[in-house]
């Protein structure tokens, strides 16, 4: 008989807690402050508009928020905004950490009318005209185009570029991440990387032309990885102890020395 009593105690305090958090949730933990923080001030962090973009809901309860869904909908309305973090402040307020994404290459439409700038992640920042000379903080691309939704090439800002070659594509993706490793994202990308050329008459060969003329030359045909050859094609090109042309040529790994070396041309 104790021992219903118990069990019974136990199950009433197990409900008396549960109300209580209910109760919290709906009238103490609910949101009544939104603010935005970043390590940068520009009119691309418009505060106002990020918050209005979130969907967050004053009133509603802090416990309940969706952070993914939350980050997915500013980003999506605010392409250059990127979302490091969102946290919630206990008892009612939530603080979105932002910065800014920095468009690193231009991809044309596969049409020729349009240039999509994207970001070391693929994403889409913006649209502009093929005939637009005004860009040219950018890293251009070439023998690549991205595919345009059926609403029109200013439908894809926000979204993750779709390319027409997704082998290529996926190359592309690996070029942005090494160079990321490598200390050259951002604006340092297309202040060191002027063109990337994709040769696709047999295994994709592409040329990755710098600002200062030589080129680093990565070939699909290898056993090795496209990252793994730009990492040692920089490596090479960082190299004091070899005889590099900055100017003119080619970086890249020649089969009959296995080893990677400066060409004047390549076959």
């Amino acid at each position: 008989m104790n021992r219903s009593k118990v069990v019974i105690g136990i199950f009433i305090a197990l409900i008396l807690i549960v109300i209580t958090i209910v109760l919290l949730a709906c009238t103490v933990f609910v949101v009544r402050d939104v603010s935005v923080e970043s390590e940068y001030s520009s009119n691309l962090l418009n505060a106002d508009r990020i918050i209005e973009s979130s969907g967050i809901e004053r009133g509603r309860s802090i416990i309940s928020l969706n952070k993914e869904k939350i980050k997915t909908s500013i980003e999506r309305e605010n392409p250059y905004v990127e979302v490091k973090g969102i946290r919630r402040v206990f008892p009612s307020k939530v603080v979105i950490s932002t910065t800014i994404r920095t468009g690193i290459m231009l991809v044309m439409s596969a049409d020729a009318g349009s240039y999509a700038l994207i970001d070391s992640s693929m994403k889409v920042l913006n649209v502009v005209d093929a005939s637009d000379n005004t860009v040219s903080n950018a890293t251009v691309v070439k023998g690549l185009t991205f595919v345009m939704p059926d609403d029109g090439a200013f439908a894809a800002i926000g979204s993750q570029i779709t390319f027409s070659d997704l082998s290529c594509g996926e190359v592309l993706s690996d070029i942005a991440a090494l160079a990321s490793d490598y200390e050259l994202s951002g604006r340092r990308f297309f202040t060191f990387f002027k063109e990337i050329s994709f040769d696709t008459t047999g295994d994709i060969v592409v040329y990755i032309k710098t600002n200062k003329g030589v080129s680093l030359v990565l070939d699909k045909s290898l056993s090795s990885s496209v990252y793994d050859q730009l990492y040692y094609c920089l490596i090479y090109y960082s190299s004091k102890d070899v005889n590099v042309d900055y100017t003119k040529g080619y970086i890249c790994f020649d089969k009959d020395v296995n080893a990677y070396l400066w060409k004047e041309t390549v076959d």
